[in-house]
């Protein structure tokens, strides 16, 4: 799908979803890393050393699998490429988001691993989707750990790695993001009213929920429409 929309326009929409995220809260430093396929061993990635806040189209690299810059004027960061091109290859996701954002991420340092998606509406989109990966490796420094992360993953499009972050794939940049964004609030909610020490009321429907979640998962024009109202909040510099 993404090989059909031109390289600048998928340029434009990373660098928009970069920026987005980062006016969401969901940035770290100058860490982390959204890619987007867009060709047989390639794909755009945001360059080492700049915060998303500042990320135009222009800046995005693009690069081959084995790391070479193809386009832009920056260099890469090691584990952007080494996850980033192993979850390509292996999966096959056209997109791929890479965040520490806060309160999923809290998630990975406990037991559970991961939202429970029977806890919100919210967390219902992700119902079924959850793949749990609780082998800490330290830094991805090597294809090894990149593929051992894809591998992981296997059909799911949302990973929870155990004391690291998150993995939030799919098949455009405006269902990805939206992806994320959401995935962020669910964690959020659920982590507020565990702290509230209230007990919790998940939905004890299964059939209701999984209704309910193939709803929101397969009507995604309230993403795309997300995603054009974040193009008119935050235009190119």
């Amino acid at each position: 799908m993404t090989q059909e929309v031109p390289l600048s326009t998928l340029r434009e929409d990373l660098a928009l979803a970069l920026r987005a995220a980062s006016m969401h809260g969901l940035a770290e430093g100058v860490c982390n890393h959204f890619s987007v396929a867009c060709g047989p061993n390639r794909f755009l990635l945001n360059p080492r050393g700049l915060h998303w806040s500042e990320l135009q189209a222009r800046d995005i690299l693009l690069v081959d699998e084995a790391g070479k810059v193809l386009d832009g004027p920056h260099p890469v960061e090691p584990t952007a490429l080494f996850i980033h091109a192993a979850v390509h290859r292996v999966t096959g996701h056209a997109v791929v988001m890479h965040t520490h954002m806060p309160h999923a991420t809290a998630f990975t340092l406990t037991q559970a691993g991961a939202i429970d998606p029977l806890l919100s509406q919210n967390g219902l989109r992700y119902l079924d989707r959850i793949v749990v990966d609780r082998e800490y490796n330290g830094l991805a420094l090597d294809m090894a750990e990149g593929e051992r992360i894809a591998r992981a993953m296997g059909r799911k499009d949302i990973a929870f790695l155990g004391n690291h972050g998150v993995v939030v794939a799919g098949a455009t940049i405006a269902h990805a993001y939206d992806d994320l964004y959401y995935l962020e609030r669910a964690a959020q909610h659920e982590m507020l009213a565990r702290a509230s020490g209230l007990p919790l009321t998940p939905i004890r429907d299964l059939d209701l929920a999984r209704r309910t979640a193939r709803q929101i998962q397969g009507e995604r024009m309230q993403s795309d429409l997300f995603f054009e109202a974040l193009r008119r909040l935050l235009p190119p510099a």
